[in-house]
């Protein structure tokens, strides 16, 4: 009788073990799936209503982290950096692609081969599937249409050094987001020394720096400045609730090198708290509709899938100027601040 009671005990004991496990691995699951934090450097008002459908389609509930406009891309990816070791974000969305290279060669992103991703052309991709680049955003050059003196409009990035501009142009900061990116793709592509003779007669010519890309436009648009360099989503959102400017894609023509055109990316971040969900936004986000919304909210300029009659733009290694990325803004901002 003894024994039987122990034997029943033990069954009982070893039940209720094996029902917390099934509980334990349900409650993983339903946490896994139904939560993701996502990090992101696009702009919030973009990324609100893709966040809210992707909710409304899958259950997921989405924690959405975002970035000030004078640290774009940067504040989030050094908080990436610093969460390396114990991980709070799932996905890493980014308004560019060279601090995402970055990021995971330092080994802050994990392989992810997203079916998403599959029709994305390979210079576009990561060759360890550790991110992936779907809407592109190009640099633009924005002109006053009051800017008095000005009979012709910039249309290459040198015909910001021409003398009636002087004093009226404006760039952001190179540590601002895409700007450390153009700086560095100039490098890369006409080599130092030509790049920091360039940045040294903008700096003659009076450049006005400014903390952000979206003050730029704002500023061209008010006619406070004449001209500047900026990305294609602040010119179109200054022209239409500040001010008329016109938009030009610099360097277009014969023997010209293009403007600089750049992927937003995708990554998983390494050692996500909750992998299962983040796989699934980052499909979503990767995905041929979410291009094409971004596209038509005038975020993006074109899909990475099709670049054809878009314009001309450089050729020039991602990689390549992601690793010269921090030479180049230090020296740059140096030569344009003055010092």
């Amino acid at each position: 009788m003894k024994v039987t009671r122990i034997l029943q005990m033990s069954l009982l004991i070893a039940f209720w073990a094996f029902s917390g496990l099934l509980v334990g691995c349900k409650r993983n699951a339903s946490t896994d799936n139904g939560t993701v934090v996502l990090y992101t450097s696009v702009d919030e008002p973009y990324v609100r209503p893709l966040i809210e459908q992707f909710q409304r389609r899958t259950g997921i509930r989405v924690t959405l982290i975002t970035d000030a406009e004078a640290s774009k891309s940067v504040g989030l990816s050094e908080k990436l950096r610093a969460e390396k070791e114990h991980p709070q974000a799932d996905v890493w969305w980014s308004n560019e692609c060279f601090l995402t290279i970055n990021l995971a060669d330092e080994g802050v992103l994990a392989p992810y081969d997203s079916p998403g991703a599959s029709d994305i052309p390979n210079r576009f991709k990561d060759p360890e599937h550790r991110w992936a680049g779907s809407v592109l955003r190009v640099r633009v050059l924005v002109s006053s249409r009051s800017s008095p003196g000005v009979a012709i409009k910039p249309t290459r990035l040198r015909d910001l050094l021409r003398p009636e501009l002087k004093g009226h142009i404006a760039l952001a900061r190179p540590t601002a987001g895409t700007t450390g990116g153009q700086v560095a793709a100039l490098y890369v592509l006409w080599g130092r020394d030509r790049a920091e003779a360039f940045f040294r007669e903008l700096h003659d010519n009076g450049i006005t720096l400014v903390g952000g890309n979206s003050i730029v436009a704002e500023s061209v648009a008010r006619g406070d400045l004449w001209s500047g360099l900026c990305d294609n989503d602040d010119a179109a959102d200054a022209g239409a609730n500040v001010g008329p400017l016109d938009t030009t894609l610099p360097d277009q023509g014969q023997g010209d090198d293009g403007t600089l055109a750049m992927p937003c990316t995708v990554g998983l971040v390494a050692g996500a708290p909750h992998p299962q969900a983040a796989e699934r936004l980052i499909d979503y986000l990767l995905s041929r509709q979410v291009d094409q919304k971004l596209i038509d909210a005038n975020f993006g300029w074109c899909s990475t899938r099709d670049t054809s009659g878009h314009g001309k733009f450089m050729t020039v290694d991602y990689r390549a100027v992601a690793k010269t990325m921090p030479m180049a803004i230090r020296s740059a901002t140096s030569i344009l601040e003055g010092r």
